[in-house]
């Protein structure tokens, strides 16, 4: 019995068809995905609509100038993705090549959890190419749904469906200050008489400045940062104290900083997970091995993290 008649039996679906409605989809249109060549847009256009004919159902929509998918056609894409990405794999194994691994999170996630320990996930993951990528934790999540990424570290409570995860630690919060301030031993004290530097907007920001109004605990926020690697920069400068995740404190050497914990901040703490794609895990054995990896490594390190 031939299983995949069906497939095979008409004309309209290919390989080189299913690569550029991918291309297609990462770019976001046809414009992009083809740089602007009017030949190579005919031709895409050409594809997807025999694509559509092929399967039965719209692919694509036009959304004034541009092209987005439909719900079918980010179904397609994402099936591809997984194939291409097993096939990529088999091909690299037998060729003994090394394979490509993404990973990605939050920049100060990035340089203070997953960067001091590369040199072991090197060694847990021989042969493999490491890319590390950086977004918010929406967009990551989306980037693990549609399979344009391998794992993320994010939080927890922003996981969902058909994403899988582990939770690998509680990520906590702390106050950061150049060890010559001289500082009082009372919190209240301490923040309404130093200069602090915070990331500028968003959630966290929120938060801290309600949590602290509701603690009485003045603030003098005196730089605004874009992220909090931003303002560990600022806290080394020794100008500034900054609130940072108690991941920082491997930024600074030994008796550089003093760290005090935030009690009114207590409830922000967020468990920090590792995410993936099931569908992607079942076609790339490499990504089933660094989630092992990754979970021995880093929830291995997180009781050395000091937290509030």
């Amino acid at each position: 019995m031939d299983k995949y008649k069906s497939l095979f039996g008409q004309g309209g679906l290919s390989l080189d068809r299913l690569r550029n409605f991918v291309l297609i989809a990462d770019a976001g249109g046809i414009s992009r995905a083809a740089q602007g060549d009017a030949v190579r847009m005919s031709l895409f256009s050409k594809q997807i609509k025999e694509l559509e004919s092929f399967f039965g159902a719209a692919l694509t929509r036009r959304e004034g100038r541009t092209t987005k998918l439909t719900d079918a056609g980010q179904q397609l894409a994402q099936v591809a993705r997984a194939n291409f990405s097993g096939l990529e794999d088999f091909q690299q194994t037998c060729q003994d090549l090394p394979q490509t691994l993404s990973l990605a999170s939050g920049n100060s996630v990035l340089e203070w959890l997953v960067l001091p320990h590369l040199a072991k996930l090197r060694e847990g993951l021989p042969n493999t190419r490491f890319e590390l990528q950086t977004g918010r934790t929406h967009d990551l999540v989306q980037r693990l749904t549609d399979l344009s990424v391998d794992l993320a570290l994010i939080r927890e409570d922003a996981v969902v469906r058909p994403l899988k995860s582990k939770r690998l630690m509680l990520l906590t919060y702390s106050l950061f200050l150049p060890k010559r301030f001289l500082v009082s031993s009372i919190l209240n004290e301490v923040l309404a008489g130093l200069p602090l530097a915070t990331s500028a907007g968003g959630q966290f920001r929120e938060h801290l400045e309600a949590a602290a109004g509701k603690a009485r605990c003045p603030m003098r926020i005196e730089l605004s940062c874009s992220s909090f690697t931003q303002a560990a920069r600022a806290v080394k400068s020794g100008a500034f104290g900054a609130v940072l995740p108690s991941l920082a404190a491997v930024e600074f050497a030994a008796g550089e900083v003093v760290q005090f914990p935030l009690p009114f901040l207590k409830s922000y703490a967020r468990p920090l997970c590792l995410a993936w794609n099931p569908r992607l895990a079942s076609v790339r054995p490499v990504v089933e091995r660094a989630i092992k990896a990754l979970d021995e490594i880093l929830a291995g390190n997180a009781a050395n993290v000091v937290t509030n």
